[in-house]
């Protein structure tokens, strides 16, 4: 699973990036798992290393 840490300050860079359109922010980015495919372009760009995959 693909998750939004307490680090993100919602520059929106990893919705920018997701071709999906499964990443919405509002103060913090939320990521709509059931639009998500997991390319992980979110995890790869984001400039905070806010988002992680864990298990």
């Amino acid at each position: 699973m693909i998750i939004v840490t307490k680090n993100c300050v919602g520059c929106a860079f990893c919705k920018l990036v997701c071709k999906e359109f499964a990443i919405e922010v509002f103060g913090k980015a939320k990521i709509d798992y059931e639009k998500c495919v997991k390319c992980k372009k979110c995890i790869i760009y984001c400039p905070l290393e806010a988002i992680r995959v864990v298990e």
